[in-house]
């Protein structure tokens, strides 16, 4: 049996036009990665058949939390400001997993909570059209 250590010192991920992301804020997790659209959807009927529908591309959503002001911060809102396409990937150097994004566009722009000891990280979210998460 193997320890797998999932931190994000052992973690990479790129997003295209700003590099490798590494000014994580406070939220944990840092980053979190997800199917936009469930795999299948079942449909069941009061006769008691169903039918099911399965998507061959769910698409991928990244949703990135970063400090605050950073130059990683300010390049990913110029980035959603403009509309660019983004793409971009993670890897875990020990615990095997990747995943890869393209298509992409930033769907959300940095939330601000400002004002006080409170406030909160610059949060982004993207979403991309093909993308593989394994």
């Amino acid at each position: 049996m193997a320890l797998s250590d999932l931190s994000v010192e052992n973690t990479i991920v790129v997003i295209t036009g700003v590099g490798v992301i590494d000014d994580w804020g406070r939220t944990d997790p840092p980053f979190t990665i997800e199917p936009i659209d469930d795999k299948s959807v079942l449909s069941r009927g009061l006769g008691g058949n169903a039918v099911k529908f399965t998507r061959k591309n769910p698409g991928q959503r990244l949703t990135l939390n970063l400090m605050p002001g950073s130059p990683q911060a300010i390049g990913l809102q110029a980035m959603v400001n403009a509309g660019t396409e983004v793409s971009g990937s993670y890897a875990s150097i020990s615990g095997l997993e990747g995943a890869v994004f393209a298509e992409g566009v930033g769907t959300r722009g940095k939330s601000m909570a400002r004002g006080g000891p409170g406030m909160n990280d610059a949060t982004f979210v993207f979403e991309f059209n093909a993308g593989l998460a394994q």
